[in-house]
């Protein structure tokens, strides 16, 4: 993992400071730890309903335009049954899962093709796309990082401009289910992760202690560390205790 401690700092920073570009940002931070050749991020709702947020590549793209296509192949996989789906070598004739897919992922230099889910508890997103020009398995490392950049790619995709162009604000409603009110307090969670250095849980049990020592719902909270208008103190343990093991409610 220690080969990767300099991405996972960059994913953090590209976390904290947002932005419409950042899920670029992430896929390119990915080409360049070499932990990838390419990657993509692509919102799902279902096979038919994909919305392609970037690409770092031509081979990105096409493979995204496939399983678009063909409604079928790793990614869609991945979103379907929310684990990760990694095939090693697309070139294997073994492997029948999709054969429409292979045969045009076979056409392109991608040999290795990695997808990871991007979640939100039960909510699923959509999907980080991963490939590799040479064919071989993620190592356990590699499959760790990988992950943390689908978190990072989750929270940057929140972002109302993300991607340098508008996610469709409805397509985003129905992938997170409880509406883009609950998205923006998971949005100003991993912000306060990332900025306080603490776990996810912790970072909501602060978002709600502020709430209450304020007096003001938690949503408003929310959207004020969204905007950047507050920023809660790392030093401040007068907040009173909360269960960090409950979820968002």
């Amino acid at each position: 993992m220690a080969e990767y401690e300099e991405l996972a700092r960059e994913l953090s920073r590209l976390v904290a400071q947002n932005g419409p570009h950042a899920p670029r940002r992430i896929c390119e931070a990915v080409v360049a730890s070499s932990l990838a050749d390419g990657a993509a991020v692509t919102l799902i709702s279902d096979p038919d309903r994909q919305e392609p947020i970037c690409a770092t590549d031509e081979i990105a793209t096409r493979l995204d335009e496939l399983q678009f296509s063909l409604a079928e192949g790793p990614c869609l996989d991945a979103h379907s049954l929310g684990h990760p789906v990694l095939v090693s070598d697309i070139a294997d004739p073994a492997d029948t899962r999709w054969p429409g897919f292979a045969d045009g992922a076979r056409a392109t230099h991608a040999r290795a093709l990695y997808a990871l889910p991007m979640r939100i508890g039960g909510a699923r997103l959509g999907i980080l796309d991963l490939y590799r020009l040479a064919h071989g398995p993620l190592s356990r490392d590699e499959l760790t990082i990988a992950l943390r950049a689908a978190d990072a790619a989750t929270w940057a995709v929140l972002n109302p401009s993300a991607g340098g162009r508008t996610a469709p604000p409805e397509l985003l409603e129905e992938l997170i289910g409880g509406g883009l009110a609950r998205a923006e307090v998971h949005q100003a969670t991993g912000m306060v992760a990332v900025q306080l250095n603490v776990p996810v849980a912790t970072a909501l049990a602060r978002l709600r202690a502020h709430a209450f020592a304020e007096d003001r719902p938690l949503i408003d909270v929310a959207r004020d560390v969204v905007a950047r208008r507050l920023a809660l103190d790392p030093g401040d343990d007068t907040d009173p205790e909360i269960d960090t093991d409950t979820d968002l409610g």
